[in-house]
């Protein structure tokens, strides 16, 4: 999130069409990701995943990544898109998400914003 602007953050989570997920560490928030579900098309876009710092390379992300699939099913949601910056493509790859987006596009164009300097990505839930 380095290039997020605060406002904009508070902005996305404070939206009613947004969904958040926190990542508690004895009752310290350590991690959350932001989400909005486009259930009709059975996608979801991730707006933003971070764990703090001082807490990466621990699995925390894995584990927030492993939740929110799974929570995500009980809507029918059956792909995740995101735009990754180059410090995310890596770990992005690592939760299964490619740079080729199989989904068909009628489903997400005109749904998601374009984010200039991202990478798109999609990751299937099964």
């Amino acid at each position: 999130l380095p290039k997020m602007p605060r406002e904009y953050i508070c902005r996305l989570v404070l939206d009613r069409n947004h969904r958040s997920l926190l990542l508690l560490k004895k009752n310290r928030v350590v991690g959350g990701v932001c989400y909005r579900p486009y259930i009709p098309q059975r996608f979801a876009e991730i707006a933003f995943l971070a764990v703090t710092s001082t807490e990466q390379v621990r699995g925390y992300g894995t584990r927030l990544m492993n939740h929110l699939k799974e929570a995500v099913k009980l809507d029918g949601i059956t792909n995740f898109l995101t735009y990754a910056d180059n410090y995310a493509i890596g770990y992005f790859e690592k939760q299964g998400f490619t740079k080729h987006v199989t989904m068909a596009r009628e489903r997400w164009v005109g749904f998601i914003k374009d984010y200039d300097g991202g990478t798109l990505m999609e990751c299937s839930i099964y």
